[in-house]
């Protein structure tokens, strides 16, 4: 790497006590730039001469000379090993591993809490949130295992078998499901996978994969209201507040499936003579390139939905539906977006009691009804992959919950029909 690190005193402001900061100097020739970064240490300008900037060779120094150079040393140490561990110079990624404590390296914790921070500085609060329960989960297993009160735990102790026996204490002891512990392992592996790309940590601690731990399946669960169904609850007469959440959930099953997020961040900007074109928020967020855009007409049940519900127009980046407000910061939409999405929940669990739809009926059910319906109607599953603006096929499958039986039965019927 081209870089050239310094220690120097800051000659630019004297402290009180007539000392000078000692900072950390990144010279990076490929940026042409440099940075400099406050250590916390200071010192007299004649000590900082007499130990780093004296001819007198280094082993040769005595007393507080020898001292005061071996502090400037170990500094200087630390910030060629924090330059070194980097595959490419990042002027904040270096403050970061300069100024970690030596444990952090291997520490599960400090790498979660790095990644937290990432994500929360980025506006991604729903992933911040997930990546610090699923922290919390593992570290009270491990308090729970050592009956001790550990603040940290290192990855060296993640073993294949400390993750069995994690997973034995989420579904066997805290009663959560194997979707929950796919969730957190799932977590726990990118972290150890980030730990292994910034080069601290190496990959025979790595416990994931064939022969090691493998992280559970999430069994199937039916997330589909068939045509009758769906039939059913549209006509239905209902009280307004589940009406309003039977219509937002139509509203995402009409408009392909679309999430409720999107639903939530729509502005006026996206809709123009009948036809939504928008990009997912979460294609926002994790690609950078080849990003698609969602783009389809608004059918009579869509219009209608939009027509009572917009709010009224104020500019073209204003939000269509009266759940967000202009302004909103990144942790007031997850918040709001999320008390919405439980709101109409709420209301649809009343609904799936009053008419005996499955257990579980939700808002993410339109966006699985809708691929099942389309494919059970003749769709392939390409045009509904393109639908839902996946980018494997295979994820779409995994939203078709199986032919209906009257489909199939029609399908055998064309069979023999010689």
């Amino acid at each position: 790497m081209d870089y050239k690190i310094s220690i120097v005193l800051d000659k630019r402001r004297k402290l009180n006590n007539n000392e000078y900061p000692v900072k950390v100097r990144l010279w990076s020739n490929q940026l042409k730039k440099a940075k400099r970064f406050t250590t916390g240490m200071s010192m007299m300008e004649s000590d900082y001469d007499s130990s780093w900037e004296s001819d007198v060779k280094p082993h040769k120094l005595k007393g507080k000379n020898k001292e005061n150079y071996q502090r400037l040393q170990y500094l200087y140490d630390r910030a060629e090993d924090a330059a070194e561990s980097m595959d490419f110079l990042d002027f904040d990624l270096f403050a970061q591993k300069l100024f970690r404590k030596a444990s952090d390296k291997t520490s599960v914790i400090y790498h979660f809490n790095k990644t937290i921070h990432g994500f929360r500085k980025k506006g991604r609060i729903g992933a911040a949130e997930s990546y610090n329960s699923a922290m919390v989960s593992l570290l009270k297993f491990e308090n729970q295992r050592t009956k001790g009160n550990k603040e940290t735990l290192s990855f060296m102790e993640v073993t294949p078998k400390w993750l069995e026996d994690y997973e034995s204490y989420m579904i066997d002891d805290k009663g959560r499901s194997v979707t929950t512990v796919a969730i957190y392992t799932r977590t726990l592996r990118v972290i150890f996978n980030n730990a292994i790309g910034d080069n601290d940590l190496d990959k025979r601690y790595y416990p994931f994969g064939r022969k090691k731990y493998e992280i559970p399946e999430e069994k199937k669960v039916k997330k589909t209201l068939i045509r009758e169904q769906v039939s059913l609850l549209y006509h239905a007469k209902l009280p307004y507040l589940q009406e309003r959440a039977r219509d937002y959930w139509f509203f995402s099953y009409s408009c392909n499936g679309m999430n409720f997020k999107d639903i939530a961040m729509l502005r006026f900007e996206n809709i123009e003579n009948g036809q939504i074109s928008y990009y997912r928020e979460k294609t926002k967020i994790k690609k950078r390139t080849n990003k698609k855009k969602i783009s389809f007409k608004l059918n009579n049940v869509s219009h209608r939905i939009l027509d009572r519900y917009k709010t009224d127009y104020r500019g073209e980046k204003s939000f269509v539906f009266p759940i967000l407000e202009d302004g909103d910061s990144p942790e007031i939409i997850y918040r709001k977006v999320n008390n919405w999405i439980r709101a109409t929940n709420q209301q649809l669990k009343h609904i799936a009691k009053e008419f005996d739809f499955p257990k579980g009926f939700s808002t993410y059910w339109a966006r699985h009804s809708f691929s099942s319906n389309m494919v059970n109607m003749g769709a392939s599953i390409e045009f509904v992959s393109e639908a839902l603006n996946h980018s494997d096929i295979s994820t779409t499958q995994h939203y078709f919950d199986g032919f209906e039986e009257g489909t199939k039965n029609e399908l055998m019927e064309k069979l023999m029909d010689f």
